[in-house]
């Protein structure tokens, strides 16, 4: 953690980077493959790369009011996601998170470094860290100029030098994957936002769609294998099906097919949008369809592979997943991602969730 430059600023720094600093060192993962020579204390930490290993990097910033509300993220899920959405990432690329890196703006009512918040906000971030193999090694904290909270999490990770998964190697006539179904976290987070709509959703179902928005799982063990058994490219969907396959085609240089007839919709993702209609007095036909392809958040896995290894692909994805990954369509030249409706093709690129 860096010294703060601002004087006033110094007590609640040096007393967030002891917490931080007793909270990382007692989840960390033991193997040695994390733990770096000097962590946290210094001026930089510093680590040391596995021989014949890339470095992965990705940073992402989440902001209250923008990105999640205190009344109803616990500082525990907060932690949690922060941590998510940065592994996911990771898992993207096929690789295996190491370190990270904190950066916080906190608020005047959050300047408290003895606050029960921080204490349960670490122990969710270093545990979902730890989770996947990661370790949080430093960062930097500030005074926000606002009343609203800020997080950057920055994550480096491994992988094997040639093995990264990116989203330009797609080929035509490449079959599309998802390893999950798509929508549930906009549905949650439509719940957490109009909390009168939660009445009127079974408690299984509602349980199911906020978890999905408030605590998601990172697909880390999936990506990994999936980098081994030559996928062409891979992404997560943390914007929606329709803008995530969008960046895959614009970078191939192609078209992402989706076909609406076997496009998965969940039970949960049925059971709300009935139960919205009802509320809303409308009778809204494609509102699964929407929230499937354009809600963002899920963190499910969308890769595209050749027909020729798609069948093993599929063996070892059933095996990690404990379900059959969903096939959603294909690639073919041209340009965009499309909706083949069966009548006809609706161009749907990069319709997707907006942070």
């Amino acid at each position: 953690m860096a010294e703060s430059s601002r004087p006033w600023e110094l007590h609640l720094e040096l007393e967030l980077i002891k917490q931080i600093r007793r909270k990382a060192l007692a989840l960390a993962p033991c193997h040695s493959l994390t733990r770096p020579p000097k962590g946290i204390g210094d001026d930089c930490a510093v680590v040391i790369p596995n021989p014949g290993n890339d470095l992965l990097i990705t940073t992402d910033t989440i902001c209250e009011g923008i990105h999640f509300r205190l009344s109803y993220f616990s500082p525990l899920f907060l932690g949690r996601k922060l941590a998510s959405v940065n592994l996911s990432d990771i898992a993207a690329m096929g690789g295996q998170p190491r370190w990270a890196l904190l950066n916080m703006e906190v608020p005047p009512d959050l300047d408290k470094a003895d606050s029960s918040f921080w204490q349960v906000f670490f122990k969710g971030l270093c545990q979902r860290l730890c989770q996947f193999g990661a370790i949080l090694i430093g960062g930097d904290t500030v005074s926000a100029p606002s009343d609203r909270l800020s997080l950057s999490l920055s994550l480096i990770g491994e992988i094997k030098t040639g093995m990264a998964c990116y989203r330009s190697g797609a080929k035509p006539g490449d079959l599309i994957y998802c390893s999950g179904y798509t929508g549930e976290a906009a549905c949650g987070l439509t719940l957490l936002e109009n909390p009168e709509l939660m009445r009127f959703i079974p408690g299984p179902v509602r349980k199911r769609l906020c978890l999905k928005h408030l605590d998601p799982l990172p697909r880390i063990s999936l990506g990994t294998a999936l980098s081994k058994v030559g996928v062409n490219s891979l992404i997560d969907t943390s914007d929606g099906i329709a803008s995530d396959l969008a960046h895959i085609a614009e970078e191939s240089g192609l078209r992402a097919i989706v076909f609406q007839d076997i496009l998965p919709v969940s039970r949960a993702v049925r059971a709300f949008c009935r139960a919205y209609c009802m509320k809303k007095g409308d009778f809204l036909q494609n509102l699964p369809l929407e929230y499937v392809l354009f809600g963002g958040e899920d963190f499910e896995l969308i890769w595209t592979i050749s027909p020729k290894l798609a069948k093993i692909a599929e063996q070892v994805a059933t095996e990690v997943l404990g379900i059959k990954p969903f096939l959603l369509g294909r690639m073919e030249k041209g340009k965009g991602c499309y909706l083949d409706t069966g009548l006809k093709r609706i161009d749907i690129s990069f319709k997707g969730y907006e942070h």
